[in-house]
């Protein structure tokens, strides 16, 4: 078993021959156990390195690795794959088509040759952890936005995938459903031997990163412009201005707090708001 769940090594991918690629060169690691965010403005390549990591696009040039395995675009061989890579697309209305919310999170499960007593207990416990009870016998296509990406998340997480990839899953959410899919990706599963080896995540929001992330991979123009810790990458102004990323706002006020000597200037960065505060509280600042 390789250290690294999926590896990109100078990969490239054009929709218009003729035109800029979409992918120009992007070498990348994610690691075993880890929690990536790939950030980057849009255009730079997230969604399509992502079409690519379950072979729904093949790459016209460089490798993708999986588990230490270059891909094999063999039909069988893609099928496998799949069953370990899970992709929760930015837009749910292209990955729903069942006639009911059951039907729809049952359909893998069932697919993947499970007794409907298994599916439905697999069913049942993703319906629970995500709070879809109350629509699960409702049209997927009358549902709201919030509550499709619901069931497109249950969707993956009901087949227990090896690597969990979601794109964009906060977009257009309100911030009731966007809750509920924080919470449910920070602990995306309970049961021994069943969380994701790896998660990798496209987002906009660098607060959200900071907090939630292992690590970053910041994109531009179909290549890895950085990729390190979080804390590291979320902190450097000249490379979060050259990904069109703003700094995070709880360094923002970190930053202004030290300036103003509010806070002392040996501090380390703070990765949340929590710990912002309990830095404020030590140094007698609490309101």
């Amino acid at each position: 078993m390789s250290d690294y769940i999926l590896e990109a090594d100078n990969l490239t991918f054009s929709y218009d021959k003729t035109g800029a690629p979409s992918l120009d060169g992007l070498s990348l690691r994610v690691r075993r156990g880890s929690r990536t965010a790939v950030m980057g403005a849009n255009g730079s390549g997230k969604s399509t390195f992502f079409l690519c990591c379950n072979g729904l696009l093949k790459p016209d040039g460089g490798r993708l690795l999986y588990d230490g395995v270059p891909l094999s675009y063999r039909k069988r061989d893609l099928l496998a794959l799949r069953e370990k890579v899970g992709i929760v697309f930015q837009d749910p209305d292209t990955q729903l088509f069942s006639a009911s919310v059951y039907q729809e999170i049952s359909f893998g499960p069932l697919n993947l040759g499970l007794s409907e007593e298994e599916a439905s207990r697999e069913v049942e416990a993703v319906i629970g952890r995500l709070g879809i009870g109350p629509f699960r016998h409702r049209p997927a296509h009358a549902l709201s936005g919030g509550q499709k990406k619901q069931v497109a998340l249950a969707d993956i997480l009901v087949m227990h995938p090896e690597l969990l990839i979601l794109d964009e899953p906060f977009a257009a959410l309100d911030p009731g459903h966007a809750r509920i899919i924080r919470d449910m990706i920070g602990k995306p599963d309970q049961e021994p031997g069943r969380v994701p080896a790896a998660i990798l995540l496209a987002t906009h929001d660098t607060d959200f990163a900071l907090e939630w992330a292992d690590e970053v991979i910041l994109m531009k123009d179909g290549r890895a412009l950085a990729q390190g810790p979080a804390r590291k990458i979320l902190t450097d102004r000249q490379l979060l201005a050259k990904a069109e990323l703003a700094l995070p706002s709880v360094i923002r006020i970190f930053e202004s707090l030290r300036a103003c000597g509010i806070l002392g200037a040996d501090l380390p960065a703070p990765g949340s708001f929590d710990q912002l505060e309990a830095y404020i509280r030590r140094a007698g600042g609490e309101a």
